[in-house]
């Protein structure tokens, strides 16, 4: 992975410590930032991160139990570091069928998919540094749908779709505001059964014939919030080995 300059920068990921979020953290540690690394649940899975740190990490990362549906919790986040890097990586995911979907499911998902990323782009629109960057994970579910899980299908693409607005309105104070859509991901999120089996069905319909990993999508956060992309905003970057390419 190209290592990029992230020394004089405080970067925000939320959901950072397991999966994509993780890489994400690590490839900006890697750029010598300075990191808020927020979670909502999993104390387990948050010690684990903290504990594979190396002590001069330790000395760089800020590991904050926070809510990103929570107004209180994310205006706070702003007011113990400035921020001039964010990442919107927290989501949830939970597959069945559509007519078991419960209101109460369906509003989980908005609240903690595109809520959160909404608050968190206000409180970064007005206090972020001028020259400052966003990006907001969606998936290539927001763009072709998803009939298991329909609800984090309409929560990435109305994500999609508020990165533009953001890119917009961020133009004001010269910050930039893009998205990340990754295809299918190696991640502990799947059992080593559900794995196998994707694997075997990634070699029959992506392109490129593999599932892709966490650092494959870090490598591009990293790129769009770097100075290299300092003409980008708006963009959607695909991550899929092919399978899509709207």
């Amino acid at each position: 992975m190209i290592r990029y300059d992230f020394q004089q920068s405080v970067a925000l990921v939320t959901g950072g410590t397991k999966g994509i979020g993780r890489a994400i953290v690590m490839a900006l540690l890697d750029g010598q930032a300075r990191v808020v690394v927020t979670y909502s649940q999993d104390d387990v899975a948050a010690e684990v991160f903290l504990q594979a740190l190396t002590p001069e990490q330790k000395q760089r990362v800020n590991l904050l139990k926070s809510n990103v549906a929570s107004r209180k919790d994310v205006h706070s986040l702003f007011e113990k570091e400035p921020i001039t890097l964010v990442v919107n990586n927290a989501g949830i995911l939970q597959q069945g069928d559509f007519q078991d979907l419960s209101d109460e499911q369906w509003d989980r998902t908005l609240a903690v998919n595109l809520k959160g990323p909404f608050m968190v782009g206000q409180e970064f629109l007005k206090h972020g540094p001028d020259g400052g960057a966003m990006v907001n994970i969606s998936s290539i579910g927001g763009q072709i749908g998803g009939n298991k899980a329909p609800d984090y299908a309409a929560s990435k693409a109305a994500l999609i779709s508020l990165t533009r607005s953001l890119a917009r309105l961020g133009t004001t104070n010269n910050i930039r505001v893009n998205a990340v859509a990754p295809g299918w991901i190696k991640t502990e999120i799947f059992s080593e059964e559900q794995l196998a089996n994707l694997q075997m069905e990634a070699a029959k319909v992506i392109p490129m014939g593999r599932l892709g990993t966490p650092e494959e999508i870090a490598g591009a956060v990293l790129f769009l919030l770097s100075a290299e992309a300092s003409y980008i905003t708006g963009h959607c970057l695909n991550v899929n080995g092919g399978l899509y390419f709207g």
